[in-house]
């Protein structure tokens, strides 16, 4: 983006923002949304003038009609929402669950006691290695690798510091308390599990509403269970693969004088499994550690 585009593009965003954090919960966009809308919407028509020259009040006017045109975020109540759905994550599933079923218009929080907590943040601009969910999941980590089903954070309703108990939306955060399950069954909370109530008027609005929501996010719990499926057969067929290379390669290795059909079979399977690593990296089914972890099993195993 060249200087000139890059402080119109500055300058738009700063109007937007300005605005944007103005809005109620439901209304907001992500600085993502925002971007995205700017270069899109908003930069082509402003790429040839200079910063300073840009109207405050017609560029208002035009985000404003932009905003017009998004509909409200239609889940962004926690007092709407069955928190029965999020009464039992295992710790690895604990920023999936943030970032892909947990409206990105709520609060929430993280509390894990020794293994650390978070402040209250909004997800709507939640990143896995900012917000200090990535430095509690690796600190359970070394405790919880073989042990299913003993690190569980559940959901816990509060109200946000300074706020009335009003069934405002953004007055309350949703506080996931890690509890450390013994081998008697009986669980220990890291945290305050006192949970905030507000009662709802019992109209068939209301009921309505709560339906529509619980199946948005019981589809949404399907659908992360599916792609958490596709995740774990990428993974079977990956490591099928690499133990098929690791054991033709030792085979090899071991041969005083190994054949040449040995020899392209070991590189055409070094080659394949390559081949899948970057192939299901690339599609979001390996994490950046899994990634570099195979990788250097097999490129050790090659060039051994």
């Amino acid at each position: 983006m060249a200087k000139r585009n890059q402080t119109t593009y500055n300058r738009i965003l700063k109007e937007f923002t300005k605005l944007n954090n103005k809005l109620p919960e439901d209304r907001k966009l992500s600085i993502q949304e925002r971007r995205k809308i700017i270069k899109e919407k908003i930069l082509p028509r402003y790429k040839k003038i200079p910063a300073y020259k840009i109207k405050v009040k017609q560029l208002k006017s035009e985000i404003v009609k932009i905003y017009d045109k998004i509909p409200p975020k239609e889940i962004c109540d926690l007092n709407y929402i069955d928190l029965s759905d999020f009464g039992s994550i295992e710790w690895f599933a604990l920023d999936e669950t943030i970032s892909e079923l947990i409206p990105d218009c709520v609060y929430v929080k993280v509390s894990a006691s020794e293994y650390g907590d978070t402040k209250i943040f909004n997800t709507r601009d939640y990143e896995y290695g900012k917000k200090g969910v990535r430095r509690i999941v690796e600190s359970i980590r070394p405790d919880a690798e073989n042990e299913s089903g003993k690190f569980v954070f559940s959901g816990i309703k509060k109200l946000r510091p300074r706020k009335r108990n009003d069934g405002t939306p953004e007055n309350y955060y949703l506080d996931f308390v890690l509890f450390i399950v013994d081998r008697k069954g009986e669980s220990e909370p890291q945290g305050d599990i006192e949970e905030i109530e507000f009662s709802l008027p019992a109209t068939k609005e209301v009921k309505k509403k709560k339906t529509k929501i619980k199946n948005i996010i019981e589809q949404r719990i399907k659908s992360l269970k599916s792609k958490r499926d596709s995740r774990k057969r990428a993974k079977q067929t990956l490591d099928k693969n690499i133990k098929q290379f690791i054991k033709t390669s030792s085979q090899v290795k071991k041969a005083k004088k190994p054949s040449v059909d040995k020899k392209i079979m070991r590189s055409k399977q070094f080659f394949h499994a390559q081949k899948l690593l970057e192939k299901y990296y690339e599609q979001g089914k390996l994490t950046k550690a899994q990634y570099e972890a195979r990788l250097e099993k097999i490129l050790n195993e090659y060039y051994d």
